[in-house]
């Protein structure tokens, strides 16, 4: 029996003798530099099924003796190194390393570890705690920092972008050799979008200065250019309060797994060859591998995610934006086609910033803020109306219908009305109550509210219902109030004879006797 078998023997009974004075597993794993499954293995075998494992196990570790130089090596200069990270550096140095599970490596590395007596320093693990999510629902960013050393063991602070996909755990990492502003993290975002091959409905963020101006008692102000990249790209954002980081664990273990795993131990050369170096590590661990909560390898799941996901495309991050003046009908001139902007828009000297995202004119005010797109139609001479650009939004909605119902002898009754028209039709009240406004000025108020008890009763939610009943109403009171043609009294009752006199009529046949003459 050689040493190697010996101190197995010896650490089986170690963990029963703990066992038998009471330790828990945790206990028993902590003392004996264990993991705490394999401490519930032992306890679980009797010394027959024991010598049986350790047969299997001298098996298996023999596929791997020829890496035990290399793996001691790498332990020694890097001693906490997880087996993951062993793992990797094994497929990556070695192109024909054998496909055999993380359990076996994990295995072979702690009996390097028990031989050459290299202490694992820190433990490297992912926690997920946040509850699983549809598929493209959601991704979470990050950002992160770490020291690598050059060729000549200086020091080289690199930074990083992680954006990760919340369902199926598939992760993007972006690095860049100085502090990342907010057009270089939009540029990570693109980068993300077009790995993915697609963007989440939502991406979750750190209160993050390259986003955020200022926070004040939950009101978050975004920074300008970030702003109109979300809005340009349509996907919503949600930042987490502060101190809160259960909300996006998954990529805070993310970044915690990109310096454990890929960054420890790694000379640093130069930016694009560390960028190189990660989209393999990637492909081989980050996605690659069974992932330790869902065991399921975060790219097969990706195969199904990104069906889910919105469709990218790719935008300039500072288009070349092209100024127009803002006409007196709130409408701008480009190439040949007017388009409408939001009322309000034009003002003296007013001018609006354009550009073109593919088939789309998109509008901006002078300080690049958005305010509207429209589809550029493949001719010319077009008037391009968003007729949700007519709408009086200068007032708040409830103060208008308050006081449009106050118009009514009924207020509330009008009221009632147009909380039913908000029912049906919550996106239109702000047009529905306008046209009513509009219907009913200068008409007769009886009428007005005969319409209305009408709408009401019959359920008719529409303006132009309303507006057609209030005209049918006022053509029958019209014909109604009509007056009727009375008989005509004569002050002279001879009169009435003299009125009811035939004057003689002419015979024709004298007037032709005539002619023949």
């Amino acid at each position: 029996m050689d040493k190697k078998t010996i101190g197995d023997w010896i650490m089986y009974h170690e963990v029963q003798r703990l066992q038998r004075e009471g330790q828990s597993c945790r206990a028993i794993a902590k003392a004996l530099v264990l993991n705490r499954r394999t401490v519930v293995k032992y306890l679980a075998m009797s010394e027959a099924e024991y010598e049986g494992f350790l047969g299997e196990k001298e098996s298996r570790a023999k596929l791997l003796g020829s890496f035990e130089s290399f793996v001691k090596d790498r332990l020694v200069a890097h001693p906490a190194a997880s087996a993951a990270q062993v793992h990797d550096w094994l497929k990556e140095n070695y192109k024909r390393f054998p496909s055999i599970s993380a359990k076996t490596v994990y295995n072979f590395v702690m009996a390097i570890r028990q031989k050459y007596s290299i202490t694992l320093e820190e433990a490297s693990r992912e926690y997920f705690v946040v509850a699983e999510l549809p598929y493209g629902l959601q991704a979470q960013a990050d950002f992160g920092q770490y020291i690598l050393r050059n060729s000549d063991e200086k020091r080289k602070k690199v930074h990083f972008f992680v954006m990760m996909l919340s369902r199926s755990r598939m992760k993007f990492v972006r690095f860049s050799a100085t502090p990342f502003t907010t057009l270089t993290a939009i540029e990570a975002h693109e980068e993300a979008f077009n790995f993915f091959s697609g963007m989440p409905k939502e991406v979750v963020y750190d209160q993050d200065r390259l986003f955020l101006v200022d926070e004040n008692l939950g009101d978050l102000l975004v920074t300008q250019h970030f702003n109109n990249y979300i809005i340009e790209q349509a996907f919503n954002v949600h930042f987490c309060r502060k101190a809160d980081p259960q909300s996006k664990g998954k990529v805070e273990n993310v970044v915690k797994f990109v310096k454990n795993n890929f960054l420890y131990g790694r000379a640093y050369y130069d930016i694009d060859i560390l960028q190189s170096q990660v989209i393999g590590w990637l492909d081989r661990t980050g996605n690659g591998m069974p992932h330790t909560t869902t065991r399921n390898v975060p790219s097969q799941e990706w195969i199904i995610e990104k069906e889910h996901l919105t469709p990218w495309v790719s935008i300039n991050i500072l288009p070349a934006y092209i100024m127009r003046y803002v006409r007196l009908d709130n409408t701008i001139s480009y190439q040949g086609n007017f388009y409408t902007v939001p009322q309000g828009t034009f003002k003296k000297d007013a001018t609006v910033m354009t550009w073109v995202k593919g088939d789309e004119l998109h509008i901006h005010d002078d300080q690049r803020k958005f305010l509207c797109k429209h589809i550029i139609p493949p001719n010319k001479g077009n008037k391009v109306i968003n007729t949700d650009h007519k709408r009086d939004k200068t007032r708040k909605l409830k103060d208008l219908v308050a006081d449009v119902a106050a118009l009514f002898s009924n207020p509330l009754l009008a009221g009632q009305y147009f909380e039913l028209i908000n029912q049906v039709k919550p996106r239109y009240l702000r047009d529905q109550v306008q046209a009513i406004r509009e219907a009913i000025s200068g008409c007769n108020e009886q009428l007005v509210n005969k319409v209305l008890e009408k709408c009401v009763q019959e359920r008719y939610l529409s303006a132009v219902t309303f507006s057609e009943l209030l005209t049918m109403y006022e053509e029958q009171d019209k014909s109604i109030a009509a007056p009727a043609i009375g008989k005509i009294i004569l002050m002279d009752p001879n009169s009435s004879k003299k009125a009811e006199t035939k004057p003689d009529k002419s015979d024709l046949g004298d007037y032709e006797k005539v002619f023949k003459k």
